[in-house]
């Protein structure tokens, strides 16, 4: 997947945090939370957290989930999370926070 930056988001590409979750993990690759956020270490901090406040931090937070899924072969997927995530995500794309 090719990496996007925020300000180049597309509100109606995002998948919908109220219906299925399909694409969810594809959107998430759209951004390198490692590269981002510094770090393996920095960006589980982060996700781990879950005090993710702008774009990019939500951004990086939805990264780790997909690479949490990935390696824990879906049993750590935290589905409501993800909903979240993407809910806020939405929302600052839609109010135009791109940082």
């Amino acid at each position: 997947m090719s990496i996007i930056p925020n300000t180049e988001l597309i509100l109606e590409k995002i998948p919908s945090p109220e219906g299925d979750l399909s694409g969810w993990i594809r959107f998430a690759h759209t951004i390198n939370g490692y590269e981002q956020m510094g770090g393996f270490d920095a960006c589980a901090d982060l996700a781990n957290s879950g005090g993710a406040a702008t774009l990019t931090q939500l951004r990086c937070s939805l990264f780790f989930e997909a690479r949490r899924d990935r390696h824990s072969g879906g049993i750590s997927t935290n589905e409501e999370l993800i909903r979240d995530l993407l809910r806020a995500i939405h929302q600052k794309v839609k109010s135009g926070e791109l940082d």
